[in-house]
C-alpha cells in the first residue's frame, strides 16, 4: 500500500464511508464513527493516549511504517517513513502528522478558541 492509498482509506473513513476520489460508497456511513472511535482508543496500542494528546487526531499505525489519521468530516492523512521506533511505528511519519495537525491548529486538545459574534 502506498501513502496515497492509505490517505484515501483514511479519507474514506473521514468522509462517512464515501471514497473521496471515486465518490463511491465503500461502507455504510454508520461505521465511520465506530472506526474512528476504535482507532482513537487503540490505534497506537499502549502509546495511544500520548499520540492523541500530542497530535489531536485519531490514527492507526502499522508495523510496516505507515500512519493513517482521520479527522471526521474533514480529511484523512497518512505518511510512511523509516526508521521505526521500538514498537514498530514510523518515527518520521508520527512527527510529520503531529507537525501538520499542530501547525494547522487542528489538535482537539489545543488552546484554540472560537469567538462567536453577537
Amino acid at each position: 500500500m502506498t501513502a496515497l492509498q492509505l490517505s484515501i482509506a483514511a479519507g474514506t473513513i473521514a468522509n462517512a464511508g464515501v471514497n473521496p476520489v471515486t465518490k463511491k460508497e465503500v461502507f455504510d456511513a454508520s461505521l465511520s464513527p465506530k472506526i474512528t472511535a476504535m482507532i482513537a482508543a487503540v490505534g497506537f496500542y499502549e502509546h495511544t493516549g500520548d499520540w492523541m494528546y500530542t497530535s489531536g487526531i485519531p490514527a492507526k499505525t502499522g508495523v510496516g511504517g505507515g500512519v493513517m489519521g482521520v479527522l471526521p468530516g474533514q480529511f484523512g492523512i497518512s505518511a510512511f517513513a523509516p526508521p521505526l521506533d521500538g514498537s514498530g511505528n514510523s518515527v518520521k511519519a508520527q512527527l510529520a502528522i503531529q507537525y501538520i495537525m499542530n501547525k494547522l491548529g487542528l489538535n482537539v486538545f489545543g488552546n484554540n478558541h472560537i469567538i462567536v459574534g453577537e
